[in-house]
């Protein structure tokens, strides 16, 4: 494996800093970075308390000093080095303290207007906050260009999204010799029209093609989102290297930022980390029976269904409805549950939304069915052994099994368990573990009539928090809870790359994405159909909605009619599948745009 012998330096608001996705690409390849490019450094914003969870500081090496001093001395930005211990194999890294710098940052985007016609009047702090950081990164990287910090060596700066776009900028301004790549992972204008659904995105990026045009930037100012698209697009106009992280976003990108990208850096994901197959047939009985525990809690008090003839499907992302394809999913549920009723199927579906929003606190009544739940499990439980006894001293003596077999004490604190039951009998079980408001989730759920009926096949339990092993609830962390799962559904309308389909693939799951999304396209082009049922890609490129929603059914239909032994072989096949993602072969994309 050949080793690089140039100097990268790789800027992200997310290193040591977790607000989004990228966090999880720039983690999960860093060990790949190293082993190609010994001079390998992460640049991020310095957040004392985020620093103190990710970062470990470390004594600054002498080459660094001067720059170091420089920094502090004209401009009060602080300069910590150390480990980005998150990472794999903890790569070395450059976190700056940038407050001293926000006064300036009227002088820095009159700057932007002045050199790149950046109109960003009324941008917000969202804005502010990482332009001011980024434009440190630029100065750091012009000092260390100019002390000479690595010699002779060339020096590649890559800047992600338009958060590090402003170094980028300065290079450019200062005539820096660094070379820059620019990458971006979704298109602020092109995520911003697909959510508000005003416009049908793919339609309009057709159209653009068609015409031979690119947007106007008037479309970010009528979606208020000028100060981010402008900023972008100086960036990726002005990059030496341009690159997207899947020919979806490629496309997007050329038709809303007017130029095409050199190269395409897919996502990946280091599936060394990741349990091996075997490891995973255990740990899914472990954690399925650790979902089924919850899933009882949650029914039983209102009726009884067969939970080992149940399986769980789940949905689970960022709270965005339409973007993320919750509408498609939920109302696919819908159809699914009419179907299996006509068909009088006994097997049951129980479908997490594992989406994230504010909540003011678990639900009571579910909290109270925990209660009962575990009760009844102590009481049994605390009971088995003189039942032994009892069985043992009956046997001996050639009495009837059944006499004297329980305690009086047992048998009154079972009644009072059964008739607190009872109360429960006439109600049905929330849709929600948590106080929810009426949102287009809930409100989606109730239009299709999933209202967790007795003779409902579909079971709905909206989870609106971060799956956590202290949640009280289920007690799983968010990969423990995919392994414990039957099927991972993520029918995206706009998803640039689609970690969580990967994921769940990587995890032994079968999963679901889109051909809308990067992924979903990253499959299509290297297995087809191939993949079908182990990574399922839901058409719904130039279909009706209805049309998706009867493939979401049929995809889920088509899981639910396996036996075992079927799923058991997606389960084999989704995991074998997911190493095309993984960074060992991936990571050769990102050494020929530094090639370049």
């Amino acid at each position: 494996m050949d080793k690089m012998d140039y100097v990268v330096l790789e800027a992200s608001y997310e290193v040591a800093n977790k607000v989004g996705g990228i966090h999880t690409v720039l983690t999960s390849k860093a060990a790949r970075m190293i082993e190609r490019i010994p001079e390998f450094y992460e640049i991020g914003p310095y957040y004392e308390k985020k620093a103190q969870v990710e970062f470990e500081a470390k004594e600054i090496p002498t080459k660094f000093h001067k720059t170091f001093v420089e920094m502090e001395k004209e401009l009060g930005i602080k300069c910590y080095y150390g480990n980005w211990v998150m990472a794999e194999k903890s790569p070395k890294c450059i976190l700056l303290d940038h407050s001293n710098l926000k006064k300036k940052t009227n002088e820095i985007k009159k700057e932007l207007w002045d050199s790149f016609k950046i109109d960003s009047m009324e941008a917000d702090e969202w804005f502010n906050e990482p332009v001011i950081w980024s434009k440190a990164v630029g100065i750091l990287i012009e000092k260390l260009e100019k002390n000479k910090v690595f010699g002779s060596k060339d020096i590649v700066a890559h800047f992600h999204e338009y958060l590090s776009g402003t170094g980028l900028l300065h290079l450019k301004k200062v005539k820096s010799k660094a070379k820059t790549v620019f990458t971006t992972h979704a298109t602020v204008l092109g995520r911003t029209i697909a959510e508000s659904r005003k416009q049908d995105l793919y339609e309009l990026i057709e159209k653009g093609f068609k015409e031979k045009k690119s947007a106007e930037d008037k479309l970010a100012y009528d979606y208020g989102v000028q100060a981010k698209h402008l900023l972008e697009k100086a960036c990726a106009i002005n990059a030496d290297v341009f690159t997207s992280v899947s020919n979806a976003v490629a496309r997007e990108a050329q038709f809303i930022l007017g130029k095409k990208c050199d190269f395409v850096l897919p996502n990946g994901l280091d599936l060394d980390k990741f349990p091996i197959l075997e490891d995973l047939s255990i740990l899914h009985k472990q954690y399925r029976n650790r979902i089924r525990h919850f899933v009882e809690a949650y029914f039983y008090p209102y009726y009884y269904f067969n939970i080992k003839n149940t399986i769980f499907y789940f949905i689970a992302g960022r709270y965005e409805f339409h973007n993320k394809g919750i509408d498609v999913f939920i109302d696919g549920l819908g159809e699914l549950n009419k179907q299996l009723k006509k068909e009088k199927q006994e097997k049951i579906v129980v479908a997490f939304l594992w989406v994230a929003e504010e909540t003011t606190a678990r639900n009571i009544a579910v909290m109270e069915n925990m209660v009962i739940h575990q009760t009844i499990e102590d009481l049994i439980e605390r009971e088995l052994p003189q039942i032994h006894k009892k069985l043992f001293r009956n046997l001996m003596e050639g009495s009837k099994m059944e006499e004297d077999l329980f305690e009086n004490d047992f048998l009154l604190n079972a009644k009072k368990m059964a008739l607190r039951l009872k109360s429960k009998k006439e109600f049905t079980p929330p849709l929600s573990a948590f106080d929810t408001p009426e949102n287009e989730i809930v409100k989606a759920i109730k239009k299709n009539g999933l209202f967790n009926r007795e003779n409902d096949k579909v079971k709905i339990i909206y989870y609106p928090t971060y799956l956590s092993t202290a949640d009280g609830l289920i007690g799983l962390n968010y990969y423990e809870a995919i392994i414990g799962s039957h099927f991972g559904i993520f029918p995206s309308y706009y998803e640039p790359w689609g970690y969580t389909p990967l994921e769940t693939a990587a995890l032994g799951v079968p999963a679901l994405t889109t051909d809308l999304g990067g992924y979903g396209q990253f499959i299509e082009e290297n297995l087809g159909s191939k993949a079908k049922g182990s990574i399922e890609v839901l058409k719904r490129k130039g279909k009706t909605y209805s049309e998706e929603v009867q493939g979401m059914k049929k995809a889920m239909h088509e899981i639910y009619s396996m036996t075992k032994a079927e799923r058991m072989q997606k389960k084999i096949n989704a995991k074998e599948y997911a190493g095309l993602a993984d960074w060992r072969n991936l990571i050769e994309n990102y050494i020929k745009a530094y090639e370049k």
